[in-house]
């Protein structure tokens, strides 16, 4: 086959620069400076321009200076000092081997879909043969230009990449908000070939070689190569399109979904994109290939106006067609105007809002819909509630359905281990509705969701509500509250105040309403305060490392008598007595308990918002004993707040508590050396003992202390992770070290390797119960693929052999125990096993 690699660099260096023109276009001033000087800023290292770094390498291959960067270096340098630099540049004196190879950007710029708010993603191809000081160098420079470019108000992502290391799939580093890890390939290629635009450097070979099947891509590149007809020397190779297999789906689905915590109706499109990919699969037409085939054999002779953006939608747009799927057709047309609508230049009569106007048209949407997308930034609560919504059943029902068809292609997942970790963790945190759970609505959807008057109102004898607490935006001037004006509804008030608050419905300037005979405006005025005070309503996003440990308690608020106060009804008798602290939980002659009602509001270490209630005469016991279970040995003692909203003995009755929970926690923790039965309660009437053990607390009125059961997973999972005569121990006897990296809702194994090739895997289960299986045998890469397929099969409708506790990401957990210095230590289970 013969190429003709000029005509083709012809036609790509035309895309270029209509793309970049295209770029440049209703961009701003700022963004048009950092797009256009980037390249140089990479290619030279000198103390008078930014970035500089002493003693890192400089050079781009093939660099030319444009007319903007020249007018930079004269207007911005002595004029010496400029002359110097262009002639440097001009006469190629940079570098003799440069250590940058190419410069592409890729994603959204240059599309119908880039913003005023559009991210710049460049890949830097360095070259192969980088020392690790060289390296670290580039890395460091890379930091000082992402921090200039956010000067400008840019948001710039540079990825250093080894096209060798790329094309034999060791290209990742550890998952991270911009990086996918191990989580995606070829659909990672994909979406970088069908977008790139080369700023600098030497040409994409792939763009250039059409192939007939890109299976036999690398095989065709080295029959050029030997028979001279191709210099490799001279391009930048990522490799082929041919690789694709359904191991990669779920890998990238999961990645997918993780981009939609910050950029929600970006992955809409992208998820979608992904299953139309599955419908076709195996023949799977990737929209980066049908690019390339119809752009070099020159159809309809205007590719270098090809929108990467607009060919994500119309593939969409073909497969939800046929399938009849008209309403996720309807919201992926939303989303798409969404992710492409510029409020700051919607005005502006440029091509991206000429072609927006023109789809708008082509979908028939009425003005009023128009207007309500335009703006979406103003948006309050209820619209923002009915996007979100309908935004995780889009995003979920993709995932399922991909999950589908992993299930359906048997497919292992081509991602690993310590990457989906983190990455599933992300997700459990972000999307996973639990009972105890505050779900956050995306802030992406609406700048500003605070309210100027806030409502609650409880409901206990209704034939048409439910018993509970309800929330209206507005004040109280309706009397009677109906189906359709209420915004949000909880059983419990402390957890819809807490919604509120956090979701940024609840401010400093809010003013607020209470209809309840129970609680009175200035108690949840207190509330509400001390809410504000104890735990703040937004913090940074948690970190890889936080994401690999477990998800333990940083602040903790512990609400009494908010729901229920027995001190209401006390007589004016029995306030006179005179009373010790301890009869403050079995009072009178009837000994009832003053503490009706105990919640918890506590913040873990993945930003999750978690709330606990616990009513009536015992509510006191079972908060402290499900408290202990949660605070794991050697873990950090949390922020502990202690509010009590009595009528009465408040101050008592805070104290006392505050004295218990405390207690209680650093002797869970460690703190407390003595860790015998410390205490003693008379709680409504019976006296009770405590005793604090490794796994929380056991109470003891007069019987034995209960023994933990069997786990259904662990009897029947002995068959498939040991040989028969292997015998699981009961003992619990574990390095402490695991407590640590304890995490309610997920099922952990830990690896353990033995003198005699053997290994001892620890099991910690949803509700963190332990199993012990020692001198396991065979490969524990094989051991985890069962593991991960005997999950993935389990599909929810009585056929799950296993028991598995499943929710949508509470994907297994692999780690590995690992002595340093005579000491254990945990780390991620490392695995070549994707690849």
């Amino acid at each position: 086959m013969h190429y003709d690699l000029e005509l083709a660099k012809k036609r790509i260096e035309r895309l270029d620069k209509a793309r970049i023109a295209r770029a440049l276009e209703g961009a701003t001033t700022e963004f048009q400076h950092v797009f256009q000087l980037l390249p140089l800023l990479l290619h030279l290292n000198h103390s008078g321009l930014p970035g500089f770094l002493p003693d890192a390498a400089e050079g781009i291959a093939d660099f030319v200076l444009s007319d903007y960067q020249r007018k930079y270096l004269m207007m911005n340098l002595p004029t010496e000092q400029a002359n110097t630099l262009i002639q440097k540049i001009t006469q190629k004196q940079t570098a003799l081997l440069p250590v940058i190879e190419g410069v592409y950007v890729m994603g959204s710029i240059s599309s119908v879909a880039q913003t005023t708010e559009s991210d710049l993603d460049i890949w830097v191809c360095h070259r192969s043969q980088l020392s690790s000081n060289e390296r670290d160098k580039l890395l460091q420079k890379a930091i000082a230009l992402q921090n200039w470019a956010r000067n400008f108000k840019v948001e710039m992502n540079l990825f250093f990449m080894d096209q060798q290391r790329f094309r034999s799939f060791q290209h990742v580093d550890s998952l991270s908000t911009e990086n996918s890890g191990s989580a995606q390939h070829i659909l990672l290629l994909d979406e970088f070939y069908r977008s790139t635009i080369r700023l600098a450097g030497k040409p994409l070979l792939w763009l250039h070689l059409a192939v007939k099947d890109e299976q036999y891509y690398d095989k065709e590149v080295q029959r050029l190569v030997q028979e001279q007809q191709l210099d490799l020397n001279q391009w930048v190779d990522f490799g082929g399109l041919g690789a694709l297999s359904a191991n990669e789906y779920f890998g990238a689905t999961l990645w997918q979904l993780f981009k939609g915590i910050d950029s929600p109706y970006k992955a809409v499109i992208k998820i979608l994109l992904l299953e139309a990919y599955s419908w076709e699969y195996p023949q799977t037409n990737l929209v980066a290939l049908d690019f390339k085939q119809r752009f070099l054999h020159g159809e309809n002779g205007h590719f270098e106006q090809f929108d990467p953006y607009m060919a994500m939608l119309d593939r969409v747009t073909e497969y939800l067609t046929r399938i009849e799927d008209f309403s996720r057709l309807d919201f992926v047309r939303r989303c798409f105007y969404a992710k492409a609508h510029d409020s700051k230049n919607e005005h502006i009569a440029n091509w991206r809002n000429q072609q927006l106007a023109q789809l708008v048209e082509n979908w028939q949407w009425p003005p009023a819909l128009i207007e309500e997308l335009n703006q979406r930034g103003q948006w309050k609560i209820k619209r923002v509630k009915q996007t979100y919504n309908r935004l995780v059943q889009v995003l979920m029902l993709s995932y399922r359905n991909l999950v589908n068809f992993a299930r359906k292609h048997k497919v292992d997942a081509s991602i690993m281990p310590q990457d989906i970790t983190v990455l599933t963790r992300k997700l459990y945190t972000a999307f996973e509705e639990l009972p105890n759970k505050i779900t956050l609505l995306n802030p992406q959807i609406s700048n500003d969701l605070s309210e100027n008057h806030l409502t609650f109102i409880e409901v206990n004898d209704s034939r048409h509500l439910k018993a509970g607490w309800y929330l209206v935006n507005q004040a109280p001037y309706i009397n009677e509250l109906s189906q359709m004006r209420y915004v949000e509804f909880n059983p419990h008030l402390h957890k819809l105040v807490a919604w509120a608050y956090f979701n940024g419905l609840l401010t400093a300037n809010t003013e607020l309403h209470i209809s309840s005979r129970r609680v009175s405006l200035e108690t949840l005025r207190e509330f509400v305060a001390d809410l504000r005070l104890s735990l703040p309503a937004t913090m940074p996003p948690a970190t890889d490392a936080d994401l690999q440990r477990n998800c333990k308690i940083r602040d903790l608020m512990v609400v009494v008598n908010l729901n229920t106060d027995p001190t209401q009804h006390l007589s004016n008798d029995s306030l006179k007595q005179q009373i010790q602290q301890s009869d403050l939980f079995s009072f009178g002659a009837e000994e009832k308990s003053l503490v009706g009602s105990v919640a918890l509001i506590y913040r873990n270490m993945w930003n999750e918002i978690r709330t606990l209630h616990f009513e009536g005469a015992n509510a006191i016991l079972t908060a402290l004993k499900t408290l202990s279970y949660k605070i794991h040995k050697g873990a950090t003692a949390p922020t502990i707040h202690v509010f009590c909203y009595s009528q009465y003995y408040r101050q008592a009755l805070r104290n006392v508590l505050s004295v218990l929970i405390h207690k209680c926690v650093n002797v869970q923790t460690g703190y407390a050396i003595n860790q015998q039965p410390i205490n003693m309660l008379r709680v409504a009437g019976k006296t009770w003992q405590f005793f604090f053990e490794e796994k929380g607390i056991n109470l003891q009125e007069i019987k034995g202390v209960p023994v933990l059961g069997d786990t259904p997973f662990g009897q029947t999972l002995q068959q498939k992770i040991t040989p028969p005569e292997v015998k699981v121990d009961r003992t619990l006897k574990y390095p402490f070290e695991i407590d640590f990296f304890a995490s309610e809702g997920f099922l952990q194994f830990f690896f353990e390797d033995n003198q005699d090739q053997t290994f001892n895997v620890y099991i910690l289960d949803e509700l963190n119960r332990i199993e012990i299986y020692r001198n396991c045998e065979g490969e524990k890469e094989q051991k985890i693929r069962e593991i991960n397929r005997i999950y993935t099969t389990a599909n929810g409708n009585g056929e799950n052999p296993y028991c598995i506790v499943q929710h949508d990401f509470n994907y297994p957990q692999f780690y590995q125990l690992i002595s340093q210095n005579g000491q254990a230590r945990i780390v991620p289970f490392h695995s070549r096993i994707a690849h």
